[in-house]
């Protein structure tokens, strides 16, 4: 998974105007993928720097590279998940959408790459296409660039909350953050990674601990950026409504079948996610996070 996502940025030409450098965060207590990144050196386009972030979690890692960036003067800093492939003009691309959009951070496209068949209950979750240079609330290290002065010590100063070690939600926290300092988050459609789901995440359970997670981070989000109890999407009263009505979907879905086992699954395959993201946002509010990335997956 690694080397197929190394060897995709690695091939990656320059954005005009630009000088480009990978920072490789091997997150592992004990260095491991030296090797891999040796046998992608011979083909990049630019210098490929390997660093060692022996203090396991994700914003951990996150913050390592920030902190290498800035000590290489970086003017944009990009990110891109571990799994993910990269079409030829991402990294132009979403330079180019920044610059042309006035973004301080710009969000590309992920597309997710499933097999024809899925197990019951289990749907597709591509994101919605966006609008070229639409205002987003959020964004996620997936797919996005951001501008150097959120994380200058001197203005923006922001980095990736690292209490969220393991729980997830550390990007969508950090970009809250940044929208909440007055950054204008912007969408490209033409800066494309995809995603291969793996067997792991194919199954009912993998799914709902994602929502439930999802949900927990979220709603743990809005309370510590004290957005006002009226405007959170997540309030205790709201949760608990929303809770009762997957429930009573959920109750009456076999209805739905009069009209094809299709409109079922989907109804309940939707309701089941939205209950796990609310359940994942009621345990929030009274200080529980989920620890999904103690244990991770791939291949």
């Amino acid at each position: 998974m690694l080397s197929e996502c190394l060897r995709s940025v690695v091939s990656q030409d320059a954005p005009a105007g630009c000088e480009v450098e990978l920072v490789l965060v091997d997150n592992n207590p004990a260095p491991q993928v030296q090797e891999i990144v040796d046998g992608i050196r011979g083909d990049a386009r630019f210098p490929v720097t390997l660093v060692h972030e022996p203090e396991p979690g994700i914003p951990h890692a996150r913050n390592r590279g920030v902190d290498e960036a800035l000590a290489r003067g970086a003017d944009w800093i990009v990110c891109i998940d571990d799994d993910e492939i990269a079409d030829p003009r991402w990294l132009a691309s979403l330079i180019e959408a920044g610059i042309a959009y006035k973004g301080d951070v710009v969000m590309g496209k992920l597309i997710k790459i499933y097999p024809e068949r899925l197990p019951l209950f289990v749907l597709p979750t591509n994101y919605p296409p966006r609008k070229e240079g639409e205002e987003l609330e959020v964004a996620y290290t997936h797919n996005v660039a951001f501008a150097r002065w959120l994380v200058d010590p001197d203005k923006g100063a922001l980095r990736f909350d690292e209490k969220l070690r393991f729980a997830g939600g550390s990007d969508s926290d950090f970009f809250r953050r940044a929208r909440k300092l007055g950054a204008r988050i912007v969408a490209t459609e033409t800066s494309v990674v995809r995603e291969t789901q793996v067997p792991e995440r194919l199954n009912l359970k993998w799914q709902l601990r994602r929502e439930y997670r999802v949900g927990a981070g979220m709603a743990r989000s809005e309370k510590a950026l004290n957005v006002p109890g009226r405007q959170r999407r997540r309030r205790l009263d709201q949760l608990v409504f929303r809770i009762l009505r997957m429930v009573v979907t959920i109750i009456l879905s076999p209805l739905l079948l009069i009209f094809g086992f299709k409109r079922f699954e989907s109804t309940v395959a939707v309701a089941i996610r939205k209950l796990a993201a609310s359940c994942g946002a009621l345990s929030a509010h009274f200080g529980k996070l989920p620890d999904p990335y103690r244990k991770l997956d791939g291949y």
